[in-house]
């Protein structure tokens, strides 16, 4: 029987494929050739494999969204089938996070270093299949390098949100320095900043609290762009992003350039507040927050 994490994983798959037919943003000239591009090509799994499916069944998966909303996504509790044959969740993560780390980290590195840390076994895995892996995901060194940079806009308001963390000054509350973290959210045509806080922890929570706190002011973003870091790449906010409909985005692994526009909100937000401003007349997170309001 698949568990509840495979379930949720196996409905946010099928809504990654949907998404932007979804929330109207596909470029075919019709939904039907949005289904037949989407059938033409290799998705990967959550599973890890690479699959690919009829249009007819892409379009099944839009109806069933349209009728249920994300429920309808979600696979019945029938079988284990789809689980990963070579690789489990877990050992997917290390791969991923072992290349994120050491991007000139060579395969048969990987390979040795799963064994040795207890994640596969020799007997079980070869590394034929880790090169498999390493060549189908993407994550090969001169894939990750090399990567042309285009200057993007949305054509619409709230069409995309960009999304990211900084880290500022020490804020000195009872005698304790407490780290400071600043969330910013900005809506990519406008530029309008539709929501920043600034927090004493950079975790998935926080972050969610900022998402929601855009949604109440400006409505729901079709797409919302962040990195790879825990507090954007979590299961909770990809349920969240689902149920409502967002096509979350995750930045290229080694991509910071391609979120320019939030760094500039960084930046500024420095430059204007954080270098000239005298943090000891701080007491509070929320006088903090509300002097940054009047930036």
């Amino acid at each position: 029987m698949l568990n509840e994490k495979t379930i949720q994983a196996i409905g946010l798959f099928k809504f990654s494929l949907i998404a932007p037919v979804i929330n109207d943003t596909y470029n075919a000239p019709s939904k039907e050739q949005f289904y037949r591009d989407v059938a033409s090509k290799s998705h990967k799994h959550p599973s890890g494999e690479k699959v690919k499916y009829a249009s007819g069944t892409i379009k099944r998966w839009h109806m069933k969204y349209n009728k249920d909303g994300f429920e309808g996504l979600l696979p019945k509790q029938r079988s284990d089938a789809g689980l990963p044959r070579s690789f489990d969740e877990k050992t997917i993560d290390e791969i991923n996070n072992i290349k994120e780390k050491f991007p000139h980290i060579t395969t048969k590195m990987i390979y040795q270093k799963l064994i040795e840390d207890g994640y596969i076994k020799q007997s079980e895995v070869s590394l034929s299949s880790l090169y498999r892996y390493i060549r189908d995901n993407n994550l090969k060194r001169s894939q990750l390098e090399g990567v042309e940079r285009k200057a993007f806009e949305m054509e619409n308001v709230n069409d995309c949100w960009q999304a990211d963390t900084s880290h500022l000054l020490r804020l000195n509350i009872d005698g304790k320095m407490k780290k400071t973290y600043l969330v910013a959210i900005l809506d990519d045509k406008s530029r309008l900043i539709v929501h920043a806080e600034i927090f004493f922890n950079d975790n998935a929570i926080n972050f969610q609290i900022a998402l929601k706190k855009a949604i109440k002011k400006f409505g729901v973003p079709k797409k919302v762009f962040v990195d790879n870091g825990g507090p954007y790449k979590n299961k909770q906010i990809s349920l969240i992003c689902a149920s409502l409909g967002i096509h979350l985005i995750h930045a290229r692994v080694r991509s910071g350039q391609s979120k320019g526009k939030v760094e500039r909100v960084f930046r500024t937000v420095k430059d204007n507040f954080v270098h000239c401003t005298d943090w000891d007349q701080f007491n509070s997170l929320e006088e903090l927050n509300k002097a940054l309001m009047y930036t």
